[in-house]
This record gives C-alpha cells, sequence and structure tokens, in this order.
C-alpha cells in the first residue's frame, strides 16, 4: 500500500506479518521497540520490520510518500523459498536501495496512469518485494548508528521542511521541535552540513524561487513576493538587489530577451 501525506504518522502499533518500508519521497522517522532513539529511514534506504514488532513512523516533509509491503507467511514461501527474513532478519533492519528499486517505487507511486497503468500496479510492487528480499538475501544491513547519515538525513528534511513553507516565518524554536532537537542542536547541525544558518538558507531559497518564478511565469512581482514569504514587492526587491544585484523587473527581463 501506498502512504505519506503532510500528516503521516502512526503510533505504537505492530503487524502479525513482516513489512518493509520504503520512501519514495522524504524521510520517514522510525522507531521501534528494539531502540527507541530514532532511524531515520532516507530515500536512498528501506527498513525491513520483522513480525510482531511494535514500532512507530514519522514523516514530517509535507510532500512524503512511501510504499509500505506487507508479506504473509504464503507470501514469503511463495517469493522467497529460501526464507531471508526469517533466516537475518531479527530486529528491524535498514537496507540500501538499489537503482531498480527506486524506480519501480517511483512507477508504484506514479498518478500518471499512461506512466504505469493501475492494472499493472500490483505486478510493480510484486517486482518492487522480490528486489527488496533480493537485496536483503545478498547483503548486510546498514548501521542504524552512524552520526553522519543521521545528521544528513535530519539536515535534507529541515532543507525540505524549509522550503515547503518558504511563504511562512516559521519560529526556529519550532522546527527545531519538528526535529525533536534543541534549538542549539537544529542550528548547529544545519550549518555543520551545509555550511550556512538555516536563516540564511531560508532567504537563498525565497529568492532562488522568486527568480524562477519570475522567469516562468507571469505572475505579478507582489503575488511572487506573497509565495516566497516576502511581505510586499518592494521587499522582494530589496532583498533581490542585496542579492543579485538586480531588480524583479531586471531579472524578467533577462529571461525574455
Amino acid at each position: 500500500m501506498t502512504g505519506g501525506g503532510p500528516h503521516y504518522r502512526t503510533q505504537w502499533h505492530w503487524h502479525d506479518c513482516a513489512m518493509i518500508l520504503v520512501p519514495a519521497r522524504g524521510t520517514i522517522a522510525f522507531r521501534d521497540e528494539t531502540r527507541r532513539s530514532v532511524t531515520w529511514v532516507s530515500e536512498d534506504r528501506f527498513i525491513v520490520v520483522p513480525r510482531m514488532q511494535a514500532h512507530e513512523s514519522q514523516a514530517v516533509r509535507q510532500s512524503s510518500n512511501h510504499v509500505a509491503l506487507y508479506l504473509t507467511e504464503a507470501a514469503l514461501a511463495q517469493l522467497a523459498p529460501s526464507r531471508p527474513l526469517e533466516r537475518r532478519i531479527r530486529t528491524p533492519s535498514l537496507f540500501a536501495a538499489t537503482p531498480l528499486m527506486r524506480t519501480l517505487l517511483r512507477l508504484c507511486c506514479a498518478d500518471d496512469n499512461n506512466l504505469a497503468p493501475k492494472a499493472a500496479q500490483h505486478h510493480l510492487a510484486a517486482a518492487l518485494l522480490i528486489a527488496a528480499l533480493t537485496r536483503v538475501e545478498q547483503d548486510e544491513p546498514l548501521s542504524r548508528a552512524s552520526s553522519q547519515d543521521y545528521g544528513g538525513a535530519l539536515v535534507a528534511e529541515i532543507s525540505a521542511f524549509v522550503g515547503e513553507r518558504l511563504d511562512e516565518d516559521v519560529p526556529l524554536d519550532e522546527l527545531a521541535d519538528a526535529f525533536g532537537l534543541s534549538r542549539r542542536q537544529a542550528t548547529r547541525l544545519f550549518r555543520q552540513f551545509t555550511g550556512m544558518s538555516i536563516g540564511d538558507y531560508r532567504n537563498r531559497q525565497r529568492i532562488e524561487t522568486a527568480r524562477h518564478l519570475l522567469a516562468d511565469t507571469a505572475l505579478p512581482v507582489g503575488e511572487i513576493a506573497w509565495r516566497t514569504g516576502f511581505d510586499s514587492g518592494s521587499a522582494l526587491a530589496r532583498a533581490m538587489r542585496r542579492t543579485l544585484n538586480l531588480s524583479p523587473g531586471a531579472v524578467r527581463a533577462a529571461f525574455r530577451s
């Protein structure tokens, strides 16, 4: 089944079968009964959860989506006679997703019926499942304790969080709380991985988004300012002159000349 969206969150629960959770867009914050600290399941990974193990998951990014594959014993016996999950997986385990898995995942989540007809999606899901089981059979689980991976996943999600709310001035305390961090931790981590503050990143993204809107649309400057979090067209103009040394009119003219 597919899931996600701006309010995706599950409370503590378990399944009477194994589950493979594969993020398609965005990182999932995952907790389980064997490890109460967060495991960040990023887009290049998937997590295998054995049957009857309590867990919860949450996505912070508004545009997140994922595929969850539930594996009954009968399905496992048919698709994977060697039983890799039963032999190798005792606790929730991370594995690297292959390019093939990413392609199948994109097709499983496609809204365009021409790209992946609904009638074919259960076959695509079966292919995704087989690819994941093959990965479990052939590779070792990834470490769940890497501070570099953890930090990188968090910063990617913070960046996406900010990018999806450019029209809002989200307080730093609120942003940090959404990721289970203190204000100081969020600031330090973001600067460590990007070399800039969260505020500087937000301003840069606002300017860049405004630049693209000026180039690609006929929206009035005031509308673009509102969409990108500026109080007025004049506020956007001042920011663009300060950053790009160009006015909104000059930016628009440059792309249309």
